[in-house]
């Protein structure tokens, strides 16, 4: 619901012993059904807002796949040291006060910044939903409901090409993704439902927590 699950779990993999190539694509691979079934539990505004979104769904995607390639190919070292900054940065920009910004500006800086969370979706994964929800909170005209119904969609679109990817990478730990994708399953239904329900400032609020956990964690990890 707040884009947290695999901020959760991917720490949890690498603390029983998963490389970090593994760890991410089996993380991504294994959360992938939460996002499925918070559509499938809110689908007439996810089909709204796929294609009131469909421009910038296709610039992420785009990015994913060259950011699983580079996660396969290219060393990772560089990346993962950058990965508690961004993660962080994304967090904090939940604390802007939610102006409208509707000019030209604003609609290129959103779309590279969701270009951006796409490449992160295919060579990293985790936080990606909070990074696409912090980027699109900015706008005030945009409820939570059509937030976290965006962040279903862009998200499950970038990484489902992403993890078609990774399954041929031969890094993925399936007993591992079989727990995952059950346990994603249960989230991604309670998600959606919940999203609807609750006020602004706590929803805000959640996903600022996740967030901020996640980056310290990251950041204790790294350093």
């Amino acid at each position: 619901m707040a884009g947290g699950a695999s901020l959760l779990s991917f720490p949890v993999l690498l603390a029983i012993g998963l490389n970090p190539v593994s760890a991410t694509v089996t993380n991504s691979l294994g959360v992938s059904s939460a996002n499925i079934f918070a559509w499938i539990s809110n689908k007439q505004t996810g089909w709204e807002v796929f294609h009131k979104y469909k421009k910038i769904i296709f610039l992420a995607t785009c990015f994913s796949a060259l950011g699983a390639i580079a996660l396969l190919a290219l060393p990772s070292e560089v990346f993962q040291h950058a990965v508690p900054f961004l993660l962080l940065f994304a967090t904090f920009s939940l604390l802007l006060p939610r102006k409208p910004r509707v000019g030209k500006l604003h609609k290129n800086l959103e779309r590279s910044a969701l270009a951006a969370s796409g490449f992160y979706c295919g060579y990293f994964g985790p936080g990606q939903g909070v990074i696409v929800i912090a980027t699109l909170s900015q706008d005030s005209s945009r409820t939570p409901q059509e937030v976290n119904s965006a962040k279903n969609v862009i998200v499950g679109i970038t990484s489902g090409l992403s993890n078609i990817i990774y399954l041929f990478s031969g890094q993925v730990i399936w007993p591992i993704f079989a727990t995952l994708f059950v346990g994603s399953s249960l989230g991604g239904l309670m998600g959606g439902y919940w999203a609807s329900r609750i006020p602004t400032q706590i929803f805000r609020a959640l996903v600022f927590c996740v967030g901020l956990t996640a980056s310290v964690w990251l950041f204790i990890h790294t350093f």
